[in-house]
């Protein structure tokens, strides 16, 4: 394909937060893509059934209660997923555990609670492990720090700004400029938490995902590649929070 073709893709979904005065239809946004407007044909309250990743950071700095207060959390806020659902969780320091999937009914704390905090951190390498063939929300547990990943921050942004995969996370220390830029691109969000208040933090970011609109529309007019994404009100009472900025199509 050269790069004066276009490209016709599957069906794109922006996951976006809203406020309004009431329910969302088609006609009361607009969509342009690469400045080129497209058509809504679909606009959603209900997200759908969903795969769910927690990406936790097991490294040494983890340490000091950190890891166990993540594991704990995942364990009481998963119950807010969905009877239809998936879930899984993949554990990381300097090396990638591959993505384990949790039954109904089991408990992370007891599959991964006997592994010590240890190693380095290779969170780029963790968040673009997680393929997003199905709807996924990616949630990363992490203190933000990042010195052993293979990959670049360039190649993990694109390997994740598909159009499936949103991505949040929460931060127990400094801020990650990496994962402020995957989540903005995806349309999720970044929070800051400790120890104590780690599972506070996910109560309200599941509750969030569970109420976020979902906008769908056939993509035409552009080429592969980066894809911007500008989502605006038509009328006055609605306000964009926040809405996925693009995707990569290949």
């Amino acid at each position: 394909m050269t790069a004066g073709e276009t490209l016709h893709v599957d069906l794109v979904e922006v996951p976006m937060r809203v406020r309004a005065s009431r329910p969302l239809r088609a006609d009361d946004l607009r969509i342009a893509e690469n400045g080129i407007e497209q058509t809504i044909s679909d606009v959603r309250s209900d997200r759908g059934p969903a795969r769910f990743v927690f990406i936790v950071d097991r490294s040494l700095s983890m340490g000091g209660g950190k890891l166990t207060s993540a594991l704990r959390a995942i364990d009481e806020e998963s119950k807010l997923l969905r009877p239809d659902d998936r879930m899984e969780v993949v554990l990381f320091n300097h090396n990638v555990m591959p993505a384990r999937a949790i039954a109904r009914g089991e408990r992370v704390e007891s599959i991964f609670g006997s592994i010590p905090p240890s190693g380095g951190t290779s969170l780029r390498d963790a968040v673009s492990s997680v393929a997003s063939h199905d709807r996924t929300y990616a949630i990363v547990i992490t203190d933000g720090g990042d010195r052993n990943s293979m990959t670049s921050e360039e190649d993990a942004l694109r390997r994740i700004s598909g159009t499936k995969l949103i991505l949040d996370a929460i931060i127990l220390g400094s801020s990650s400029r990496f994962l402020d830029r995957a989540a903005k691109n995806t349309g999720g969000t970044i929070a800051g938490a400790s120890t104590s208040n780690v599972q506070r933090e996910l109560h309200r970011m599941i509750l969030d995902i569970n109420s976020r609109y979902t906008v769908a529309y056939q993509s035409h007019g552009n080429p592969s590649g980066w894809r911007s994404i500008n989502v605006s009100a038509r009328r006055r009472g609605i306000e964009i929070v926040n809405a996925r900025k693009g995707y990569f199509a290949e």
